[in-house]
């Protein structure tokens, strides 16, 4: 059984836990990458989670009203429908991976500047690094949470990366047709735009954090199920 944890994902820098407002899907739905599955309320905004895999939904782990720590699983998808009664049955949730990249604030690349990296995602339970087919943004373009800032091509699929701040684009450090590693910071965005001028003339990008939860599989639900994380 290919089981794929669904995992609570950072929605901002300080973000340590999430609070699901409410579930888009239910068990037995079938979702494919892109459907969106449910809003999770963070300390700043609240937020749509989409899926990152094709499958059913086997299992719900937290409910609307709940909260979860960052990385921590919420709910199974299992590629074939037929596999949703043997997770159902089972215990339930995959050992939760350890918190996101972004959970965990990176080194600024100026001490009095709040500068907020941009990480490559892991759009897949396989991706290793993927490859910027466009930016959607320029530097000193403001940004909203939920904004699309640039376009990722992985091994499975083209994905748009969206924003989980709010401020200025200051310095993109991969650029279109590059490629980086999952987990590492792909653009700065500060948070005033006075800031933009400091961050692009410093030497560059924070400190990369450890890849985020996705990029390595979970503990399965059981013994004879794949478990892959999906962010």
């Amino acid at each position: 059984v290919d089981a794929i944890p669904v995992m609570m994902p950072a929605l901002s820098s300080t973000m340590k836990e999430g609070k699901i407002s409410s579930w888009l899907v239910g068990v037995g739905d079938k979702v494919d990458a892109g459907d969106m599955l449910l809003v999770v309320e963070s300390d700043k905004a609240d937020m749509d989670v989409e899926s990152f895999e094709d499958g059913y939904v086997a299992k719900i782990l937290v409910g609307e009203g709940e909260t979860a720590d960052v990385g921590a699983p919420v709910a199974i998808i299992v590629e074939n429908e037929a596999d949703i009664a043997s997770v159902s049955a089972g215990s339930g949730a995959p050992a939760a991976a350890a918190a996101p990249a972004a959970a965990a604030p990176a080194a600024a690349p100026a001490s009095d500047v709040d500068a907020i990296p941009v990480m490559m995602p892991a759009l897949s339970s396989t991706m290793k690094e993927g490859k910027i087919s466009s930016w959607l943004v320029g530097v000193g373009d403001k940004v909203d949470a939920g904004d699309m800032l640039l376009v990722v091509e992985s091994d499975k699929a083209d994905m748009d990366v969206e924003s989980f701040e709010d401020g200025y684009v200051a310095k993109i450090l991969v650029g279109e047709g590059e490629t980086a590693d999952v987990g590492a910071p792909v653009a700065i965005i500060v948070e005033n735009e006075a800031d933009i001028a400091s961050v692009s003339a410093g030497s560059g990008a924070p400190a990369a954090a450890a890849a985020p939860a996705a990029a390595a599989p979970a503990a399965a639900p059981a013994s004879d199920v794949d478990a892959i994380p999906v962010m």
